[in-house]
């Protein structure tokens, strides 16, 4: 069943060799929600920079992760698979200041600042994409995704402050159990669709 969740910290525990002999039988069945999933966003900060109808684009990055715990039972093994979008996509994003000016902005999935990110079905907009494997070994794991931005150039700041914009970060996934009999390798990925 999706789960959407709109905009953790990750805990580790290190146990004995014997206590993964006396590993528990997996449960007989998978609970309502056998993981649950967060997404961790930071402030995007541009930095500081003089914005003139001759100034060149002003360009940042920052990260968005996404954490899933696997619910507490011994046994479960859970496959998230989500995907991480924005709202509005480009290219309606801009940032105002006190007295209501506007800049225009976008974020992007990629370095060469070429796919904007959005939902992934707007044309022209990509997300992130990703899937975590959570057993008894691996309660809870984290994929980092890099987040591009730019100010493009040529737009007339009047005044100097604070600009403010907002980007919506909705994240979709999907648990599911995992049989004892399942083949399913450990690990996470992640990539843009």
């Amino acid at each position: 069943m999706p789960v959407t969740r709109f905009l953790l910290a990750a805990c580790c525990a290190f146990l004995p060799l014997s206590a993964w002999a006396q590993r528990a039988q997996p449960p007989a069945f998978c609970p309502l929600r056998p993981a649950e999933c967060q997404i961790n966003v930071q402030a995007f900060n541009f930095g500081r920079g003089e914005m003139t109808e001759l100034a060149p684009p002003i360009n940042g990055h920052d990260t968005v992760s996404v954490t899933c715990t696997r619910a507490p039972l011994d046994g479960l093994s859970v496959s998230v698979e989500y995907e991480l979008k924005a709202t509005p996509p480009a290219p309606a994003r801009q940032m105002r200041n006190r007295e209501l000016h506007f800049l225009q902005y976008d974020m992007f999935v990629d370095a060469a600042r070429t796919k904007y990110w959005g939902d992934g079905q707007t044309q022209g907009t990509f997300s992130f994409t990703g899937a975590l494997f959570l057993d008894d070994r691996t309660r809870v794991g984290t994929l980092v995704h890099q987040v591009y931005g730019q100010v493009p150039g040529g737009q007339a700041a009047t005044l100097p402050g604070n600009w403010l914009g907002a980007v919506v970060v909705r994240l979709d996934y999907t648990p599911v159990c995992v049989g004892s009999r399942g083949v399913r390798s450990s690990g996470i990925r992640g990539g843009i669709r």
